[in-house]
């Protein structure tokens, strides 16, 4: 479901955003604008699960379970590959 909302945007960069939706047939400014939220949205949920991963690799504990399940299907992984 779409609901309007109002923002305040700087006129350089709405000049910009417009003339990109129409150099390049978008269906709208209101849909550039939407993908470009998704795009930076998914790009910080990314970052984060980037930076939890990271932590992971630095947790002993942690590191001892994946070489432990690594272990565990060590003959099942070496099935499917054949």
């Amino acid at each position: 479901m779409s609901v309007k909302a109002t923002f305040a945007i700087d006129d350089v960069v709405l000049h910009d955003a417009r003339e990109y939706v129409k150099k390049n047939h978008l269906k709208s400014l209101s849909a550039f604008v939407e993908r470009a939220i998704r795009e930076e949205l998914a790009r910080a949920r990314q970052e984060r699960i980037n930076s939890a991963l990271l932590s992971a690799v630095n947790d002993p504990s942690f590191m001892a379970d994946v070489m432990e399940i690594q272990q565990l299907f060590e003959h099942a992984d070496y099935e499917v590959a054949s």
